[in-house]
């Protein structure tokens, strides 16, 4: 096979996982929900923004349906999916700034996904004033490109329950204060939810917790990532310690599946994006080592100020949408692995 058609190959491959996610649990009211609207999601290159564009797409191209999608990014976007996209007339990328620029005032939408931000703690670490504003201007500004009877989804975080080491539901709050090191994420988040509860007509908060999956990029800088790259590129995988925290990591399609149930099914409600399952870092890692058949080594560090604990009650949204989660850590692992060994094979 020639580097042309390996390339070709590959990004074939690319396209088909983030197309892979299933649309067999949704109803026909959840499918037709949607139909004959116009979305506008933010942050379309986020691994939520990506599968959340291709779900729509799906539903146009399997179910026939007519739903037009605005997609927002900022420094990059996979050139494959924006060739993938370029003769669709039902999907439109902007380049856009949302922390300097507004969406033209025309533009109004039935459903906003807000899914801008910097859910890694290295970028809302650096980029804290633009935290800051994607959190709290960005939301002000897009209230404008709403319609009358849109809903307003946004992609909140469960570090908001940072400092509470008990069972935490959507009831619970967190015990840190200005001076803790991820304050400009965890207390611009706060602001998020206040102002879209208090302002907004129609809408869905979800605290998103350690979702993962296809859509990913190769920079991003989450532990779960780039173990994974470590993995693929080293003859040994590195770790940093806190092998024994406990994680709940929730695969993208589940979450979009999840997310898509709950929209259609309630309103104005705040719901925990997470899973139920909990499992510790040190499992994770081991299950990695074995999917790659690489040895571990831990060097006994851990970024600061992350949460020692994380345990998320997703009761209320599985009771919401009577919803089963049906892939486990080990599938969604060799699913990730091999999404980025397909991406680190690309231009």
């Amino acid at each position: 096979m020639n580097l042309n058609k390996k390339e070709t190959y590959i990004k074939k491959n690319l396209i088909n996982n983030l197309n892979a996610i299933s649309i067999k649990k949704l109803s026909r009211n959840e499918i037709d929900f949607f139909n004959n609207k116009k979305i506008l999601i933010t942050g379309v290159s986020g691994i939520i923004g990506i599968n959340l564009l291709f779900f729509f797409n799906k539903l146009n191209i399997e179910k026939k349906k007519n739903i037009y999608v605005d997609g927002t990014y900022n420094v990059s976007l996979f050139n494959f999916v924006k060739k993938y996209f370029k003769k669709n007339k039902k999907v439109k990328f902007i380049k856009k700034d949302l922390t300097k620029d507004k969406i033209q005032k025309s533009k109004k939408y039935d459903f906003i996904f807000h899914c801008a931000g910097y859910g890694q703690p290295s970028k809302f670490l650096k980029y804290k004033k633009s935290t800051y504003k994607l959190n709290s201007t960005s939301i002000i500004d897009l209230k404008e490109n709403l319609k009358k009877n849109g809903k307003f989804i946004y992609l909140s975080t469960t570090e908001i329950y940072s400092g509470n080491e008990k069972k935490c539901n959507e009831e619970s709050v967190g015990n840190t204060g200005s001076t803790h090191p991820r304050s400009s994420y965890i207390d611009s988040k706060k602001f998020g939810e206040s102002f879209i509860v208090n302002c907004f007509k129609d809408f869905i908060i979800f605290r998103a917790c350690l979702i993962y999956g296809p859509g990913t990029k190769l920079n991003d800088e989450r532990v779960l990532n780039q173990v994974i790259l470590r993995s693929i590129k080293n003859k040994k995988i590195d770790v940093y310690g806190g092998l024994n925290q406990l994680r709940s990591n929730l695969f993208i399609y589940d979450a979009i599946n999840m997310m898509i149930k709950t929209i259609v099914k309630t309103k104005n409600q705040i719901f925990n994006l997470n899973n139920h399952k909990m499992i510790t870092l040190g499992k994770v890692f081991s299950m990695i080592g074995s999917i790659s058949e690489k040895k571990l080594i831990n060097h006994g560090s851990k970024m600061i100020g992350s949460p020692k604990v994380i345990k998320i009650s997703n009761k209320k949204i599985l009771k919401k949408t009577n919803y089963k989660i049906s892939t486990g850590i080990r599938e969604g692992l060799i699913k990730t692995i091999n999404w980025y060994k397909n991406l680190s094979n690309t231009k």
